[in-house]
């Protein structure tokens, strides 16, 4: 079996755009967060934001939760091409959290402590006979359900309140979306947060014409959290390289590096432009598949599990790392 990232966010570019719709008033806040600046919000009745994945039958979803229970209502949800609910989680009044399979309560449990922020992994296998739904609190199983999770492809899954009155917000921190198309049974997957590191300083490379008129001190033009329309880097020549220094973060006790993933809000001019990210460290460079941007601008991103030039990212290398962009396509 192998697991496949398909999306992960820990809000902390400042943008809700990061997802790949939001509805209502859906939000990035400063206000109530797990990790870093920001989290997500979903404030009132219908707000929320949704993020699509290649069609599977199998994934885990984990995130950081701050639940409320001032409005009964569903807060989580896989779903399919038809916006149909697959699995879902629903906060009642008292406390007590609800899966849900095909809009139908398979299983709850009673004081899952809102207000206060916890882990919930979300494990689901779709098929009408054999299919699972298990939820891990911190790392505990709390729900669970065996047997008929429909007949159809997971297509998004949702973050955000379903249709209530009044105004009684939850955050969502470090999320992350993998395929697990293959896996056997379902596991309590890795407890994971993303910690943003910005451009501080001139990289390796400096080819990309800044806004600016120059390519001098690019790294300025890309520091913005959240990122600014105002000033930018950009080019009309393949093959052309940009690289930052970048801020770094220090282990905490316990923690380890899993992976470093550059992240660029691009947009392209031209259907045939395109756009490589990756890093540097050591003289080596690491540079990830072409992609392509969107018109207008959209969030790309090349997760690395291995520091340039081979082996585990470490402290060492997150402190040298340079993030790197390279154009790619035709121009």
């Amino acid at each position: 079996m192998a697991i496949t990232r398909r999306w992960q966010s820990g809000a902390e570019t400042g943008h809700k755009n990061e997802f790949s719709n939001v509805v209502g008033g859906f939000v990035v806040t400063t206000a109530n967060k797990y990790t870093g600046a920001y989290s997500f919000k979903d404030p009132t009745s219908n707000d929320y934001g949704y993020q699509t994945i290649p069609a599977t039958r199998q994934i885990r979803v984990g995130f950081f939760l701050y639940g409320n229970s001032s409005r009964a209502a569903v807060r989580f949800e896989i779903r399919d091409a038809g916006t149909n609910q697959l699995v879902g989680l629903f906060l009642s009044t008292s406390g007590a959290i609800s899966l849900q399979v095909l809009d139908a309560t398979k299983d709850t449990k009673a004081g899952i402590n809102v207000f206060e922020w916890h882990h919930f992994l979300v494990d689901v296998k779709i098929d009408n006979a054999a299919g699972w739904a298990k939820v891990y609190r911190d790392g505990i199983e709390v729900l669970s359900f065996a047997g008929n999770t429909g007949n159809a492809d997971i297509s998004d899954v949702k973050f955000g309140n379903g249709s209530f009155t009044g105004t009684y917000p939850c955050y969502w921190d470090d999320i992350y979306i993998d395929d697990t198309a293959g896996e056997g049974a379902a596991v309590a997957g890795p407890v994971l947060r993303f910690n943003y590191l910005t451009p501080n300083g001139n990289g390796n490379y400096s080819q990309w014409d800044g806004s600016d008129g120059n390519q001098v001190d690019n790294y300025l033009l890309v520091d913005e959290v959240p990122p600014s329309d105002a000033d930018y880097v950009e080019t009309a020549v393949v093959d052309e390289f940009d690289s930052y220094a970048m801020t770094t973060r220090a282990l905490d006790v316990g923690e380890i590096f899993i992976a470093v993933i550059p992240v660029a809000r691009v947009q392209r001019g031209d259907i045939t432009e395109e756009i490589a990210l990756g890093t540097r460290y050591s003289g080596t460079d690491v540079v990830g598949s072409d992609q392509v941007p969107e018109t207008p601008f959209n969030y790309l991103w090349e997760r690395q599990t291995v520091k340039p030039g081979g082996g585990a990212w470490d402290q060492a290398a997150v402190d040298g790392v340079e993030a790197l962009i390279k154009s790619r396509g035709s121009y």
